[in-house]
């Protein structure tokens, strides 16, 4: 074959590099042709500066570029680097890429690469993002990045110690390279998942014509990960127990999932104590499109009480796509001293690297103490109140110290009613106030017209029973009632007492 039929075919190739060039080289041809060794700059780039932090990347060689020739008729072949201690993975790899055609990887010791590129094995259309992406070529490195071992010895090239913003610039001998990332717990970060293995090489044809002096650009194949979680459509909220909520989690489909054989998109959950989750109401979304249990994602309950909840079919999804997780759960417990924070944190294991996020649901409670008209506790009274969003109503009972507690609420306003009150105390005079939560702090206001409850407090509040009028408080309305009664008692006498007198003089 004639070096420049030769080139023909490696311009047609070299296209696929989209915007990367072939540096020039010092080295004086010979008649069996010189390899290129003057350095690239290869420059990475992200549309985050995430994708970049902490990136290392194992840069294998697998093809040089020859020179043929001197100045104006200077023609470049390729051929396998000869850092490649074994040609077997590059063979294995191409035949992968070839599978399904008519093209037969040659066994006739030629070299592999030369023959690859001059028969347009790897050749696809012009990448924008500078790597090789075809489906071919997506079958040549998956299957060679299972083999770097017979690739020679990596040069390991860290972006995030060149990275400068959303792009990081290193320098190479020109070639042809396999970038694999160096290694997942150095090369990632938390927010961004590990690179996708990419074939880049330096070198760009343009009407023919080779410029060896083009920079090589390629994307990155890599993206962030983040995900949002929350409670009632907020981070913080308060709820009181026996309460429904309802959980959000969203994240965006991955991008480059395509280059994958096998994708991992799994959501872990951990609810704190103090809640049940509903597990028949998780639902998950992608866009607008409701995704099948058991078809396009499983939840499996592990038995450290958190759970799992794993997109099978991430692969299938629109890159970019919103997904919404959400479920209801129910607030269960109330702390000891009549507080709780019920905590709920969600990882996201996006293929490699994680993200989290967490959200608080508070709630708290009062306590007041039931007296007799003297301040001596006492034991016996039954209290009511009403919880939004609770069927039924809370109850609790004066202790033998005449502690009454209510525990596990959110903050909002609640109406006190006496609804039981002690043998030997009037049974028609109870207690009725309210009590105002507000972000875990509590304030009493009596309402009741006997003044069994004091008017504004919000320490040491006492509640008391009487076991007559006579005993009822002479101030306030209390005062103004029992008044009232007395007067009305005695007019009552006084009118009794004016008949009976009449009576007696007729």
């Amino acid at each position: 074959m004639k070096m420049r039929k030769l080139f023909a075919g490696i311009a047609a190739a070299a296209t696929l590099l989209g915007g990367m060039a072939l540096g020039a080289t010092s080295a004086q041809a010979d008649g069996s042709g010189t390899v290129v060794k003057s350095d690239v700059n290869f420059t990475f780039t992200a549309q985050d500066a995430k994708q970049l932090t902490n990136r290392k990347l194992d840069a294998y060689k697998i093809a040089d570029y020859v020179q043929y020739g001197t100045g104006s008729n200077a023609t470049y072949g390729v051929q396998t680097a000869g850092t490649v201690t074994d040609n077997s993975g590059i063979k294995a790899a191409l035949e992968a890429a070839v599978a399904g055609t008519n093209k037969t990887v040659p066994t006739d010791g030629g070299d592999l690469m030369a023959w690859a590129l001059a028969e347009g094995v790897l050749s696809v259309d012009n990448s924008a993002d500078g790597a090789w992406n075809n489906s071919a070529s997506r079958k040549f490195v998956e299957s060679l990045k299972t083999t770097t071992d017979k690739l020679g010895t990596a040069e390991e090239v860290d972006l995030g110690a060149a990275a400068n913003g959303t792009s990081a610039t290193v320098t190479l001998p020109a070639g042809l390279y396999l970038f694999v990332d160096a290694d997942y717990s150095v090369g990632t970060n938390g927010a961004a998942t590990p690179s996708i293995a990419i074939l880049v090489g330096s070198g760009n044809v343009k009407d023919g014509v080779l410029n060896p002096l083009t920079e090589a650009t390629v994307a990155i194949k890599n993206q962030t990960t983040a995900v949002t979680k929350k409670v009632n459509g907020e981070d913080v909220i308060t709820a009181s127990v026996g309460q429904k909520v309802t959980y959000t989690i969203t994240s965006k489909v991955p991008q480059n999932t395509q280059y994958y054989s096998d994708y991992g998109y799994t959501y872990t959950d951990t609810p704190s104590a103090g809640q049940t989750v509903d597990f028949d109401s998780l639902k998950v979304t992608v866009g607008d499109k409701s995704l099948n249990k058991g078809t396009d994602y499983t939840v499996a309950q592990n038995k450290n009480g958190t759970f799992t909840v794993t997109i099978s079919s991430i692969q299938k999804q629109t890159a970019g796509a919103l997904i919404t997780v959400t479920y209801a759960a129910k607030v269960t417990e109330a702390g000891a001293s009549g507080s709780k924070a019920v905590t709920n944190a969600v990882v996201l294991s996006d293929n490699g690297a994680e993200a989290t996020d967490s959200t608080t649901i508070t709630n708290s409670g009062f306590s007041f103490t039931k007296t007799d008209a003297q301040g001596n506790p006492l034991a016996g009274a039954t209290f009511t109140i009403r919880v939004p969003g609770v069927d039924g109503s809370f109850t609790a009972t004066s202790d033998k110290t005449g502690t009454v507690t209510f525990k596990g609420l959110a903050d909002g306003t609640y109406e006190v009613n006496e609804t039981t009150v002690p043998n030997g105390f009037q049974q028609s005079l109870k207690a009725k106030f309210n009590v105002i939560i507000e972000n875990g702090e509590v304030k009493f206001k009596g309402t009741d017209v006997w003044g069994l409850a004091p008017k504004e407090s919000s320490d040491k509040y006492q509640v008391k029973n009487v076991k007559n009028v006579t005993q009822l408080p002479l101030t306030g309305a209390a005062g103004t009632t029992l008044f009232t009664v007395v007067a009305l008692l005695v007019a009552g006498a006084g009118v009794a007492v004016a008949l009976k007198s009449r009576q007696r003089m007729r």
